[in-house]
This record gives structure tokens, sequence and C-alpha cells, in this order.
């Protein structure tokens, strides 16, 4: 007995110490101070570049957006150093979001790909949702959510995609499964909204579909604007075929219209926008007469755009600031 509490104190409160006694951050605590240390050189970087000038803002904005290579290996050394530890993935899973071009980004986006199979559904949207993705990922993650169909969240992973890589074939792949499958599910109307700044694909195919198949009045309302939007902006490449084109501004004028009146008092900024596009419609378009300009000339004398009704002018918008 007398052996045996001798020893003991040597094995109470036996944790990781430095060479100064002090005990070792464990590896949570490790990642949460590189993450730290990291938003903080980029707030300097920020704050630095809103007081500078010319050639000097322009260096510290890229300073800004690469800031993340100076972190990659410190981030890669922690996961590697702790394997079996949860911070390993979050380690790989930041190096993927903001150290796209250093040394390891490669091996840390190897990481990540073999992750993804390992991961739940669940747990796999708890890491994207805080991410940006790449090309890879996101088609990692769109097979993943068409091999898991059956699992209740996997339209948030098709979702996820849609949402983040609109622009991207892989994108247009993910907002027709949406679409087709899953059709009242919550990011609808944001997919609508991108749709709507997109030339990717056939956009006035899908929100014509959205319209046809919802009978949510918010849905319907922003892939009217959306719709109009995307017409309207049609009408610009049509200019030397008025015919043609003054029926797709009828066109787009009647879900312009349309989304005025479903918009109604619900959304006062959305409703104004479609105000301004249904404006700018009737008003702007190539083919429409220009409407009244005043101004000084170069000598300060006044002037009217009238004046010159009948001849050729020439307009040059310019500014200084």
């Amino acid at each position: 007995m007398l052996v045996l509490l001798l020893a003991l104190p040597a094995t109470w409160g036996d944790e990781p110490k430095s060479k100064e006694g002090k005990k070792e951050p464990s590896p949570k605590e490790q990642y949460a101070a590189l993450v730290k240390e990291f938003t903080t050189k980029q707030q300097a970087l920020l704050a630095d570049y809103r007081k500078a000038k010319g050639e000097e803002k322009q260096k510290l904005l890229g300073k800004y957006r690469t800031v993340g290579k100076d972190f990659a290996d410190q981030f890669l050394k922690l996961a590697e150093d702790n394997p079996k530890d949860a911070v390993a993935s979050d380690a790989y899973f930041w190096i993927v979001q903001n150290a796209v071009g250093s040394d390891v980004y490669k091996k840390a986006s190897d990481k990540v790909m073999a992750l993804l199979d390992g991961l739940s559904v669940k747990e796999l949207l708890a890491k994207i949702n805080r991410m940006q993705g790449n090309q890879a990922i996101y088609d990692a993650v769109l097979n993943r959510a068409e091999k898991d169909a059956k699992d209740p969240q996997a339209s948030d992973l098709v979702a996820w995609v849609a949402t983040h890589a609109y622009g991207m074939p892989v994108g247009g792949k993910a907002i027709d499964l949406l679409l087709e499958k899953y059709p009242n599910h919550e990011s609808i109307e944001e997919v609508v909204g991108l749709l709507g700044d997109t030339e990717q694909g056939d956009p006035a195919t899908k929100l014509k579909k959205i319209l046809e198949t919802t009978s949510q009045k918010k849905i319907r309302a922003a892939a009217s604007l959306a719709l109009g939007k995307v017409l309207a902006e049609k009408c610009d490449g049509l200019g030397d075929k008025p015919a043609e084109s003054d029926k797709m501004a009828a066109e787009a004028e009647k879900y312009l219209s349309q989304a005025i009146d479903l918009y109604g008092n619900s959304n006062e900024a959305q409703r104004k926008e479609a105000e301004g596009e249904l404006h700018a419609l009737k008003t702007l378009r190539i083919g429409k007469e220009a409407p009244e300009i005043k101004g000084g000339d170069l000598d300060g004398k006044d002037f009217k755009l009238s004046d010159y009704r009948g001849k050729v002018v020439l307009l040059d918008f310019w500014g200084n600031w």
C-alpha cells in the first residue's frame, strides 16, 4: 500500500506541459488561436486598405485576398499532428476555404474530398455551410446528394450547390435538380433571384417552369421579377430587329407588372425594383425616344438634348472622383 501511495502523486494531474511548465493548449484551442490570428491580420489589412490610396491600396487588397496562404502551413501541421481529432477536418476545410493557391492547398483539398465520403449528410452540411467550395467539392457534394437522395437533408446539399455555384455548369445542374425534386425548398426564392442575374444556360425557361409549378406568392413574385429582368436584358440585343424586340419587351412588361402586383405592400424594396425595371423598359430601351437631358456645355451655356433633334448626337458621360 505504501508503495502504491507513493506512486500515485506522480500520475495525478499528469497533463501535457511545455518546457516552461505551462499546460499545452488543446488542438481545439490551437485551431481557435490560429483563426483569431488570421482574422486579426485580415482586419488590420482592411483598416490599412481603407486609409491607403493609389497603388498602395491595390497592393493591400492583394495581400488581404491572399493572407490565408501565410497560415496554410500552420493549419496543415495542426491537422497532421492531430489526425484523429475532429480539429483535423476543420483545419483541412479551412485551408480549402481560405488558402486557395497555397503550396498545401492540393493536399488539403484531397483530404477534404476523402472526408466528404466519411461524413454523414448532417455532418457534411455543418462543414460546407461555413465555406465556399471549388469545382471538385461542388461535384462531390452534388453526387453525395444524389447518392443519399432518401436522406431528409439531401435537398439541403443540392440547395448549397445551387446557391454557391450558380454561375457554373454544376450549379445549373443543381438548380435543375432542386426544381425537379424539391420545388418547395426554402432556398428556391434565393435561386430565383440568382437566375435573374445570370446568363448561364436558359434562365428564362427555368423561371417559367417555377411559375408553372409553384403557388407560393413570394416565390411567384420573385420569379416574375427575375423573368422580367431576363427578358428585358434580351431586348438590348435585338436593337436591329425592332419587331422581335417589341415582342420580347411586351412579354417582359407582362412579368414585371405581375411582379409589382404580387409584391404589393408586402415587400416595398422588391416592388420598387420591379417598378424601376418596368420604367426603364418602357422609356430607355434601344429604339425608344431618348429622355430629355438638360445641362451646361463646356462654355457654361445651358442646352437641352431636344435642341439637337434631327441631328446625330454623341453623348459622353464621365466622372472624376
